[in-house]
């Protein structure tokens, strides 16, 4: 029997779940929780074998609450439960945790638990490797989806999510914004875009370029060591510098 725990910060939610969870005679639901705290505290009391996790509460995320559990000495398998409908989420399955995408279905949960029971006894080293690398997956696109700048578009101001933004550029000594909803003037020089939109997901490819690294699409070897660039739902090929080549390399695994 595997002696499980749920946690969410809306008690519909729970619910659903506990209900849902009913059809498996594997499952026991020894304890739910409504936030981050609670969960740390059933953990270490109960010591259950596997926590249904939502991502998005208030005051401390999923993802900061596994964290924790991380540093704990009892560590159970790990469930996430999130409302993200993006960032190809079939990316996060792994052979030891899994998610389960709201609204909840039982054939998603009757896959997730197949997964459970197969690796309910794994190495807990193994698990241990398998859940931070989710955990910091899942922070990069939490973090990537709050980041967010706004320009002005005829006296409009428009938001720019991060993974809406293509490139930027200078044209005629202003910063150019490359978008997928259009072409938008901004006021910020290319450094400091570069800070806002964080330099794990974003690359200054050139001294007049930076560039959205996750839209290449491809990757053309030019003269003295440099690259250009083809970037999504784009015609024009952008350029990697040679001062900039090693770091891009680097960044892309190229040999």
């Amino acid at each position: 029997m595997i002696r499980a725990i749920v946690v969410d910060d809306e008690v519909p939610a729970r619910e659903e779940l506990i209900y849902i969870l009913q059809n498996f005679k594997d499952i026991e639901i020894i304890g739910e929780a409504s936030h981050g705290v609670e969960v740390l505290e059933l953990n270490r009391k109960l010591k259950p074998d596997l926590i249904f996790l939502d991502i998005q509460m208030p005051k401390i995320s999923g993802i900061d609450v596994a964290r924790k559990i991380l540093q704990e000495p009892h560590i159970p398998l790990i469930v996430f439960v999130t409302a993200y409908e993006e960032h190809a989420l079939e990316a996060f399955e792994v052979n030891a945790i899994d998610y389960i995408l709201k609204p909840i279905s039982i054939e998603r949960l009757s896959k997730s638990m197949n997964k459970i029971i197969n690796n309910i006894n794994i190495g807990k080293s193994d698990y241990l490797g398998k859940i931070d690398k989710l955990i910091k997956t899942l922070k990069d696109k939490e973090t990537e989806n709050k980041i967010r700048i706004s320009v002005s578009d005829n006296g409009k101001i428009i938001p720019l999510d991060a993974k809406e933004i293509i490139y930027a550029t200078i044209e005629d000594k202003h910063t150019v914004i490359f978008s997928k909803k259009g072409k938008f003037e901004t006021n910020y020089t290319l450094g400091e875009l570069s800070d806002k939109l964080g330099r794990e997901n974003f690359f200054r490819s050139h001294k007049s370029y930076l560039i959205n690294l996750n839209l290449i699409e491809v990757i053309e070897p030019w003269f003295n060591s440099t690259f250009n660039l083809k970037l999504k739902d784009i015609v024009e090929k952008i350029p990697v510098s040679r001062s900039q080549s090693k770091e891009f390399k680097s960044i892309m695994n190229i040999d």
